[in-house]
């Protein structure tokens, strides 16, 4: 399949071609994201390219099995007798020794499993950069991996490596726009509902996306490659979970688990995990963040004119929360061979679950809504997920799915709406929060709907009229 999108990337890393002096690049971003084939498709740029991926941990490789795998590397590519190396000192060497004039890409791929077994890897690295790889002007070295919180504290937040890494970037899902350019690129001919189907189970993962084979129907591939015991989607949980957490799998997934159907805060996370509000589950919070399984929710408090900020946690993987609301208890089942799904309408409660899953694919794409609303990047105070807890200070408690407030104090409350007929029900609804919400005086309120689905007719004229914009996915797909 063709590659499609990541401009904005490649924009970022085109730029250090003009540089004069050597570039040190960190890509960091979840499993099966693309960041392996973003920086093989930049290579193509390239006269000269050497890459290398560290043995996975299934294979409990040691520090000598990872120098050896990185000794046939050099060997094969290079068309050179395959060195025999002794520590990562030598083999950094080596390669620079080989790289050292001309212009130069040097990929180390899942570099935390590179250097599994070698407590001074990342240091080995550094002194090899700073005396031998830096010193040709032409040459780009990029490390990537998917257990960013490796690369977070042996690269980006290690005072050794300070001033040396020119770009860092974090991959995140395609967009709507990149997704449907995929689409209509691979003639994938589907209707809104089916993309927002796929998308509500996929996300904007581009291997997941690839995984659906075009000869079917979209509901027929997803409910080989949810259902059916070889599918992706239906043992990726697992070892995603397994490869790049490892030992802290466990404690990280109960947070996950936690969060599936409510918005927590830290404090209120950490009373359901019996604890204290500590730096460890910070640093946790913090892991699945960066890989890209949660999402603190920032936003102003609108009570107060102090600049204070609020956040809860969002489960934003939409795989990670169809595994684990719908396919995951039904293996038992499967395994059996007591059920077998043929097609995704043949799955029971699946609706129940795509109003989460569609609002978690228009936050991902919030600056699309943004655009249709003409708001600049530099009007937006904050931009996310709204609650106010009914309490002393507030007669009434409301959640709104997206709060849009601009440096002008308008407030945009944005009802996210996945429904297969709307009616002017939901005005009732959106009036509620209007009433509850607590915002200064001297605002400005514009109520925003985002849907799927149809408008009841009989309902249009009255909905139209109420709504300042109302926001099609249709719209925001094509």
């Amino acid at each position: 399949m063709s590659f499609i999108g990541r401009k904005t990337e490649f924009n970022q890393l085109n730029n250090l071609k003009y540089k004069k002096t050597a570039s040190f690049v960190c890509l960091l971003g979840r499993r099966r994201i693309g960041k392996s084939s973003l920086i093989e498709e930049w290579s193509k740029s390239f006269s000269n390219f050497f890459e290398v991926q560290g043995l996975g941990p299934e294979t409990e490789s040691t520090a000598k099995d990872q120098l050896q795998h990185f000794a046939i590397s050099l060997a094969e590519q290079f068309k050179i007798p395959q060195p025999k190396l002794s520590d990562w000192d030598e083999a950094f060497d080596y390669l620079a020794k080989l790289t050292n004039k001309k212009e130069w890409l040097i990929f180390l791929d899942e570099i935390s499993w590179l250097g599994n077994g070698d407590k001074l890897f990342a240091a080995k690295l550094k002194s090899a950069w700073d005396t031998k790889f830096k010193k040709n002007p032409q040459l780009i070295l990029v490390v990537c991996g998917s257990v960013s919180a490796w690369i977070e504290k042996n690269i980006l937040n290690n005072t050794d490596f300070l001033g040396r890494v020119s770009l860092d970037i974090n991959l995140q899902e395609l967009s709507l726009t990149e997704i449907n350019e995929f689409w209509v690129k691979n003639n994938f001919h589907m209707g809104s509902l089916e993309k927002m189907l796929t998308l509500s189970i996929t996300g904007g993962v581009p291997k997941y996306l690839e995984e659906i084979v075009k000869s079917k129907a979209s509901t027929k591939s997803l409910a080989q490659i949810c259902f059916d015991k070889g599918g992706i989607l239906y043992r990726d949980f697992d070892k995603i979970f397994r490869d790049i957490f490892r030992r802290r799998s466990q404690g990280l997934e109960k947070i996950i688990r936690l969060c599936l159907d409510e918005k927590l805060t830290p404090n209120s996370l950490a009373k359901k995990l019996k604890i204290d509000h500590n730096s460890d589950l910070t640093e946790a919070l913090h892991i699945l963040e960066i890989s890209g399984f949660i999402s603190r929710d920032f936003y102003f408090k609108t009570d107060t004119s102090q600049v204070m900020k609020s956040s809860h946690i969002r489960v934003k993987d939409n795989y990670t929360r169809f595994y684990l609301k719908i396919i995951e208890p039904l293996k038992g089942k499967i395994e059996k061979g007591g059920i077998k799904f043929n097609d995704l309408n043949e799955v029971k409660n699946i609706e129940q679950i795509l109003g989460y899953q569609f609002e978690n694919l228009i936050l991902a794409n919030k600056d699309l809504i943004h655009k249709v609303l003409e708001i600049k990047e530099t009007e937006l105070n904050s931009s996310a997920p709204y609650i106010q807890k009914k309490n002393s200070r507030f007669k009434k408690g409301c959640a709104i799915d997206l709060l849009i407030h601009t440096k002008l104090d308008i407030f945009y409350l944005c009802e996210i709406k996945c429904k297969k007929i709307i009616t002017k029900e939901i005005i009732k609804e959106v009036k509620q929060k209007i009433d509850a919400i607590a915002i200064p005086k001297r605002s400005a309120l514009k109520p925003i709907l985002i849907y799927q689905g149809t408008i009841y007719i009989e309902d249009e004229e009255i909905i139209n009229n109420y709504f300042y914009k109302i926001i099609s996915f249709d719209d925001l797909i094509q």
